[in-house]
């Protein structure tokens, strides 16, 4: 999908100079070359497929360039196959949570009408969704509609997302702080410094050297964000008169000089509310995001890690709806190997709930064409799946895809695949049960359109 010098892509699109033509025109070689550079530094976020083209990788966001802005979204569904009018209102809050409710997974698992037939995925909504449920993140707090969202560019609701933070901050108060200052003047003012009123006025007599506290806006939070919003003026084309508006009731504020120090800024209680804003800060002025990239004077990128964010998604929504379960995220503390006290290895299950059950995230697309017996499950996946079950002394592990338009079908087909463990192991449970089997659920989670 392009449009307004943008080119869409999804993950793990593979693209070339050819198809950038329809909307950069005479620009599309220059843009390429810009990718390209790009990509020879960052090949973790964009590879290539072949000497003349590019592939983009698990990362998805924005990557602007002189000439242009690439988006990489979600691999939820092709980019021709969503309409701009439909969007997540289609789904209820309770009934998302509920398909999350660890008591009714069974049951929720073979509702074949959780999304209409006629619901079309926006990949872009979905990716702004999983950014608001990020713990310690900028996007938690954001208020940004799903319509908004869908009919904007990316990187304009990133930037939407920080001016709706500005207006917050001063609508709240913009802080400001006493600030010594020693000046000659042409009248009396705080505290003569005798000394050097001597020194400089010996022939001005009409002149006092004072000192003196000035209660002023141009502290170090208030100069960092200044200075995001002229950084974003030239990154931006649609919400270019909100940022000068916004710079206009910093007039008196300076640029910061020095990013690190004034970051170092201690705020105070009373104004824990530009905390957030502050973060936003750090995205875009210290590159603080998920993936920091190389050559910021090339580009500018605000990228994610896919299964990252899936992975906090799930776990966020099982918690919310398992207020009762001990539901614990990236839990450690068990190693493949151990001998003599030396351990290597970590297994880290996405999600562990004590003596009961592992759920692990899986972003992935299983595609059963090649193989229908194993249903597109990967191999390495339930090899992995074993490991847990094995050192974690549980038999239940649920294995976790997305639900979407793509696996809709899939997930009548899969109900449950079981180790029969009997002839490789046996271990105890704590009521001292014998437990043979490892059973793994293969379970679709639908997601935040």
């Amino acid at each position: 999908m392009m449009n307004n010098n943008i080119f869409s892509i999804i993950e793990h699109q593979a693209f070339c100079e050819e198809d950038l033509k329809e909307i950069f025109k005479e620009k599309a070689g220059k843009f390429y070359e810009e990718l390209e550079n790009f990509a020879k530094n960052n090949e973790n976020f964009l590879g290539f497929k072949n000497k003349n083209t590019l592939k983009a990788k698990n990362y998805v966001g924005v990557i602007q360039t002189k000439s242009g802005v690439l988006e990489i979204l979600p691999k939820c569904t092709d980019l021709e196959g969503y309409k701009e009018e439909k969007n997540s209102s289609n789904i209820s809050q309770e009934k998302l949570i509920k398909a999350y409710d660890l008591s009714q997974i069974n049951k929720t698992n073979q509702d074949d009408d959780f999304y209409e037939k006629d619901f079309k995925f926006n990949p872009k909504i979905l990716l702004i969704n999983m950014l608001k449920t990020l713990k310690n993140s900028p996007f938690k707090k954001s208020q940004i509609s799903s319509l908004q969202s869908s009919k904007t560019p990316l990187l304009e609701v990133f930037i939407m997302m920080f001016l709706d933070e500005f207006d917050s901050v001063h609508k709240k108060g913009l802080m400001r702080s006493y600030v010594n200052s020693e000046e000659n003047r042409a009248f009396l003012k705080g505290k003569l410094l005798f000394n050097e009123h001597i020194k400089s006025n010996l022939i001005h007599k009409e002149r006092f050297f004072t000192s003196f506290d000035e209660f002023v806006l141009d502290i170090a939070p208030n100069r960092l964000i200044k200075s995001t919003l002229n950084f974003l003026k030239s990154k931006t084309t649609t919400n270019k008169f909100r940022i000068i508006k916004a710079m206009q009731i910093l007039d008196e504020v300076e640029f910061s000089k020095n990013y690190e120090k004034d970051f170092s800024f201690k705020i105070s209680r009373h104004f824990d509310y530009y905390e957030n804003i502050l973060s936003w800060c750090k995205i875009f002025l210290q590159n603080q995001s998920f993936a920091p990239y190389k050559g910021k004077n090339e580009a500018f990128a605000l990228l994610f890690p896919m299964e990252k964010l899936f992975e906090n998604y799930v776990a966020y929504m099982f918690k919310l709806a398992n207020p009762s379960e001990n539901v614990k995220a990236q839990s450690s503390g068990k190693y493949l190997i151990s001998k003599n006290n030396e351990k290597c290895f970590m297994l880290k299950p996405d999600l562990y709930i004590e003596n009961e059950m592992i759920l692990d995230t899986k972003w992935k697309i299983p595609d059963d064409n090649e193989d229908e017996k194993k249903h597109g499950i990967s191999q390495s996946d339930l090899y992995q799946m074993f490991a847990y079950a094995c050192n974690f002394k549980i038999n239940d592990i649920k294995l976790i895809y997305p639900l979407c338009k793509r696996t809709m079908e899939l997930k009548n087909k899969i109900k449950e695949l079981e180790f029969n463990a009997s002839k490789h192991l046996a271990f105890l449970n704590n009521d001292g049960f014998l437990k043979t089997n490892i059973k793994v659920q293969v379970f679709f989670v639908p997601l935040p359109f």
